[in-house]
């Protein structure tokens, strides 16, 4: 199992090194929101409307009536790890009205452990939210 967990580790830094820093700028990010495209144009959260002024943003009716896309693409001096957060921070509101945090994870003092929490704390959770 420890075997496991440090070959992802090395396939994730990896992949990381593998994508330049300005190639993942005209990357789009995008999520499916289950609302109508004019709910969503008409109260887009707060964490994703400070960026307006850097991102591009398209907020277009996803395909099969499935909800509305909600797409950005960093302009400015973003982030995209701030703006990956924020478009899941923006979907949470929109869909359950709150940002639900999970529990949080059970700690471990070996090395397993220390792994876990260094992915919880990288996808947003650990309290960082």
């Amino acid at each position: 199992m420890l075997a496991a967990g440090v070959a992802t580790a090395v396939a994730v830094v990896r992949r990381r090194r593998r994508t330049p820093q300005d190639q993942s700028a005209d990357r789009w990010l995008a999520v499916t929101v289950y609302r109508s495209p004019e709910e969503v144009q008409s109260s887009l959260p707060d964490d994703l409307a400070r960026w307006r002024d850097q991102v591009e943003l398209r907020i277009q009716p996803a395909t099969g009536d499935k909800g509305t896309e909600l797409r950005v693409k960093p302009t400015g001096e973003v982030p995209a790890h701030e703006l990956r957060l924020a478009l899941r921070r923006a979907k949470a509101v929109l869909e359950a009205g709150e940002v639900v945090r999970a529990d949080t994870a059970p700690t471990h003092p070996g090395p397993m452990g220390k792994v876990l929490q260094l992915v919880t704390n990288r996808a947003g959770g650990g309290g960082r939210l």
